[in-house]
Order: C-alpha cells, then structure tokens, then sequence
C-alpha cells in the first residue's frame, strides 16, 4: 500500500466516524433460545449455541437490541437466529433477531 493510499485510508475512516456513517462491520451470525425479554431495557437474555466467528462457546448472556421493536413478536423458548455487531470494542449488540 502506498503512502498516498493509507492517507487516503485514513482520512476516509476519519470522515466516516465523524460523520455518524458506520463503516462496514463484520456481522456474526447466531441461533438460541430466548429465555426472558425486558423491553424497556431493550434487551433479551438468551442461551445461545456456539459462535464460531467469534469462537464463543454456547451460553446464556443479555444482549442489547440494536431496534427495541424487535422484542416485541418474541416470546420465552422460542428458538431464533440473530446477527451480532460489535458496537463498541469487545461489546456486541443485536443488529438483527427473527
């Protein structure tokens, strides 16, 4: 990579992070088992299985929901399939869950 093309690089993320505009991030995608819902939270406790992109083993965690709405239609055991992003450095929010 040249000189020209890291600043170039740079000053493209800068922009981006100043701006709001999110740069493209990895999603990680994941099923489970919905044990408890707090909406007014916006969070959902679930037992999920293995995440291999993230190489987490299965376990039960909270999790933020990136749109409070999406809690809504789910209900204790339920089984869904859901995405994680990484919203802040090692902190991982739920961007999509069905």
């Amino acid at each position: 990579m040249t000189k020209s093309t890291r600043y170039a690089l740079i000053l493209a993320l800068a922009l981006a992070a100043a701006s709001g505009t999110s740069v493209a991030q990895t999603t990680h995608p994941a099923t489970g088992v919905v044990k408890t819902i707090d909406a007014a939270k916006g969070t959902v406790t679930l037992a999920h299985d293995p995440i291999k992109s993230l190489k987490w083993p299965a376990m039960t965690m909270d999790f933020r929901v990136r749109d409070k709405a999406s809690l809504a239609t789910l209900k204790p055991d339920q089984k869904v399939e859901f995405e994680l992003i990484e919203e802040n450095k090692g902190s991982y929010v739920i961007s999509r869950i069905k």
